[in-house]
């Protein structure tokens, strides 16, 4: 019988502390991590900063985020940054899934569609803000949903591209077969071959487009609502606490797009969990 020494016994039991915590459902972790996130972000504002300081304490925060939620104000603000966002992310999924169906049906188009789609993503939001805004009207909010459409729309034509790509080529050749050419190929085969990827793709691009919203407030002149005007006007005040409320707000307002795109997706393309596609994307 042979002995076992307490270092192999001490290497068993933390492996198996790992894999405890590795075999936890998702919202467990997630929990876990919010939770020391929160304790870091207390530590800090004690230590550092004090509760009214540049990082203040969440209880502060949550009090000016319950106060928030009984003002009419925040909710229009929100509202108006939601809506913008919302007509921003329908416009440069159109867009881009547009894009994605012309490299389909002609081929020799994709290295420019793809190299478009690129400077899509690479443009800095903040070069572009303004001169959206010196050719849009005063009061207009075509900044925000400009910035809000172009924010997604490379994620949406590489996922389209991508999903396209995934059809089986034996039912594509059932298609052919029956006198089908790329667009027979493209609405009986393809469409459902490409939903898992395109909706991880809009479930990335949801939070991306109410960012560029928020951002495209900035740069608006003649509007007096809206989470980046009431960002600003806190920054002007040296409002910190209303700042990372206001911040978590935006946060959560994304997750929450996020979470509803894929719900949808698991209603519409139940198959796909959209883990790997969503890598495929990234």
């Amino acid at each position: 019988m042979s002995a076992t020494s307490p270092d192999t016994l001490a290497g068993s039991g933390r492996r198996l502390s790992w894999r405890s915590l590795a075999s936890l459902p998702p919202w467990v972790s997630g929990l876990i991590g919010t939770l020391l996130i929160i304790a870091a972000w207390w530590l800090i504002s004690i230590i550092f900063f004090g509760p009214e300081g540049a990082v203040p304490s969440p209880v502060n925060v949550v009090k000016e985020l319950v106060s928030d939620f009984g003002d009419p104000i925040y909710w229009k603000a929100v509202a108006a940054t939601g809506g913008a966002a919302l007509v921003g992310y329908l416009w440069g999924t159109l867009i881009g899934l547009l894009m994605a169906v012309v490299v389909l049906l002609l081929p020799i188009t994709e290295g420019v569609v793809t190299q478009l789609a690129v400077v899509c993503s690479c443009i800095p939001l903040t070069a572009i803000g303004p001169i959206v805004t010196l050719m849009t009207p005063a009061g207009s909010r075509g900044t925000s949903i400009f910035l809000a459409g172009i924010s997604v729309i490379f994620t949406t034509v590489v996922g389209a591209i991508l999903g396209f790509r995934a059809a089986s080529q034996t039912q594509l050749d059932v298609v052919s077969a029956y006198g089908g050419g790329r667009f027979k190929q493209l609405t009986k085969v393809r469409l459902i071959a490409a939903l898992p990827a395109i909706i991880a793709a809009l479930k990335i691009g949801a939070p991306a487009a109410f960012l560029g919203a928020v951002l495209g407030e900035y740069f608006l002149s003649g509007v007096d609502s809206g989470i980046g005007i009431q960002l600003l006007a806190a920054q002007a005040d040296n409002a910190s606490v209303r700042l990372w409320a206001l911040a978590i707000t935006c946060g959560a307002i994304a997750g929450l797009a996020y979470a509803v795109i894929g719900l949808i997706g698991r209603l519409v393309a139940p198959w796909s969990s959209g883990s790997t596609e969503e890598q495929g994307v990234l």
